[in-house]
């Protein structure tokens, strides 16, 4: 899964790339699900950059029914699924990120690592976005980031990993052509090797109430967190 991204400073990059202008927003370094997190979309032929609340509610939910939202969207037969199946096909979005948190399960513990692009810049993950009408005649959009099966730095860490979208693929992802399960499958793919590096943070992070900068920092004195962890697998 991925349950824990940042946005505070180069996430904007892929704003202006996608040609749009990024809203003045407070750097954010633990962002979780429950929060509003800055996606774009796409909306009746229009590109929409916003902050969206991140727990996916599917659109035919009767509008007087809570959900908890989904944090994540596995790939793999997305199609066969209700909760997705419209969204994967005609409401997609892109979330740019900083990076983003991963847990490594050490016995009974739960090891927080940071990921990041590997040369440094922003990461533009894939999402889709729900629309509903609620009970007092309001409109709910939620969005959930996508996953699938890991690659080598990720595989590492953790057996999912975000999709993240590099070059043409963006503008591919926020078409509004209907897409068919292929051609979902086409772009729902995992990185590259040595697309992300990764290193151990502090288990500060683990709290959501924290969202400082030296959260995304190496933990000093960790003996396992190369930034090109990825080298150390063979």
């Amino acid at each position: 899964m991925c349950g824990r991204v940042t946005q505070f400073s180069r996430w904007e990059e892929v704003v202006r790339d996608l040609g749009l202008r990024p809203s003045p927003l407070a750097p954010r370094y633990n962002i979780s699900p429950g929060t509003p997190l800055f996606s774009v979309r796409r909306e009746q032929g229009e590109l929409k950059a916003e902050p969206l609340p991140w727990g996916f509610v599917p659109s035919w939910l009767a509008p007087d029914l809570k959900e908890e939202g989904h944090a994540n969207a596995r790939a793999e037969g997305i199609f066969d699924r209700p909760t997705f199946k419209d969204s994967a096909k005609l409401r997609r979005c892109i979330i740019p990120v900083d990076g983003y948190y991963e847990w490594k399960s050490e016995g009974r513990t739960k090891v927080p690592y940071y990921f990041r692009a590997a040369d440094g810049g922003p990461l533009a993950l894939a999402g889709l976005w729900s629309l509903r009408l609620l009970a007092d005649g309001a409109v709910s959009r939620t969005l959930a980031l996508v996953t699938v099966a890991p690659n080598r730095e990720a595989g590492a860490i953790h057996s999912r990993m975000p999709v993240v979208l590099e070059g043409t693929k963006r503008a591919a992802w926020l078409s509004e052509r209907a897409f068919s399960s292929e051609d979902f499958a086409q772009l729902a793919v995992s990185a590259p090797d040595r697309t992300l590096s990764l290193y151990r943070v502090s288990p500060e992070v683990n709290r959501v109430a924290q969202d400082q900068p030296c959260l995304v920092e190496p933990l000093v004195g960790a003996t396992d967190q190369p930034d090109f962890f990825g080298d150390l697998l063979g």
